[in-house]
């Protein structure tokens, strides 16, 4: 994505790319959608989301605002970022330091509780904020009396740039992508094993290791650095539940792919047919009726999701990471599917 920096306003595309840079960053340290939305809609106000920008467009003011937030006076960054060996100024070389600089010094200022004054109306600590899902509007607002604490409040626009990033952001697609690009780059090149030590070498060269669960284990922990388990069964307990088969049908068929709001990404579990949530094996789902996974033999493979059937019953759908691509399947019928 392009990043722009410049002490200037930026147009909407160029904010966007920011954002989405700053959102991608901010997710992979376990903030949460809402609080980067809430947080974005106060910078888009202050800065134009600009890691560039002065206040009133005049260089080098020490004492008005500067960067992203606008810290006030602007030595209160400048001086963290020299301490640390962070650019500031207008010495573009590096753009991804300018951005990482400031978004480091917030969260320093919330690991060491620094510039978040608590209120009454918002009363909770500025760790608590970044795992906030109360509302994006909600959020903007704490963000602007707890942190900003601004001259000139501009409540309501704030609050509609909050859900605007809310709404036009890929919070965590292109981390997704990135583990999905890593599921599909050894398909045809492992060799199936249960054993614990070969299972580690799921990226081995030119040929790894894997069964179902270590493959989906080892593109999370390369693609996003997260943890998702080392087994189905772990797998199953972490993440968030997306869906629950209530019946235990053998296949994903191509209605169920539609009800059970399925992404890209996400992981489809099966349990044993004498104890159907037990857990026995996992694929990843790609969208347009396609699985990918490794269950025997040289792998993984691609498979049709609606024709893909497993020894044990399809249990559930769940989600590590958000922003896969919703799916859109062919031939879905749009008379809607009841359980039961």
């Amino acid at each position: 994505m392009a990043l722009t920096i410049s002490n200037a306003y930026l147009t909407t595309a160029q904010m966007a790319g920011n954002a989405q840079y700053i959102a991608d960053y901010l997710i992979a340290r376990d903030w949460t959608q809402n609080a980067i939305a809430g947080m974005l809609g106060n910078m888009q106000r202050e800065s134009n989301i600009n890691p560039g920008l002065w206040e009133s467009l005049i260089y080098g003011n020490m004492s008005g605002g500067y960067g992203l937030v606008q810290w006030t006076p602007a030595t209160e960054y400048t001086a963290w970022a020299d301490a640390r060996g962070y650019p500031w100024g207008n010495n573009m070389g590096n753009p991804t330091a300018y951005f990482n600089g400031q978004l480091e010094c917030i969260l320093w200022e919330v690991a060491n509780n620094q510039q978040w004054i608590a209120t009454s109306s918002f009363n909770f600590s500025f760790s608590a904020f970044t795992k906030s899902t109360e509302s994006p509007e909600y959020l903007a607002e704490a963000f602007m009396r707890n942190y900003e604490r601004p001259g000139v409040l501009e409540l309501e626009e704030r609050k509609q740039n909050a859900r605007y990033w809310y709404k036009n952001l890929n919070y965590g697609g292109s981390k997704i992508e990135d583990v999905v690009q890593l599921v599909l780059s050894r398909v045809g090149k492992n060799t199936y094993t249960q054993d614990g030590a070969l299972r580690e070498h799921v990226f081995d060269e030119p040929t790894g290791y894997s069964d179902c669960s270590s493959l989906m284990w080892k593109a999370f922990e390369r693609g996003a650095g997260i943890q998702i388990g080392t087994w189905t069964g772990d797998q199953m307990g972490r993440g968030d539940l997306v869906w629950h088969n209530p019946n235990y049908e053998d296949v994903f068929s191509l209605d169920m792919q539609r009800i059970s709001g399925a992404q890209r990404g996400d992981l489809v579990f099966w349990g044993s047919s004498d104890d159907p949530d037990a857990s026995t094996h996992v694929e990843m789902y790609l969208g347009n009726d396609q699985f990918v996974g490794h269950g025997s033999g040289i792998g993984p493979r691609i498979k049709t999701a609606s024709a893909y059937t497993h020894s044990g019953k399809l249990v559930e759908v769940r989600r590590y990471l958000s922003g896969g691509t919703p799916p859109t399947p062919t031939g879905v019928s749009l008379v809607r599917w009841i359980p039961g």
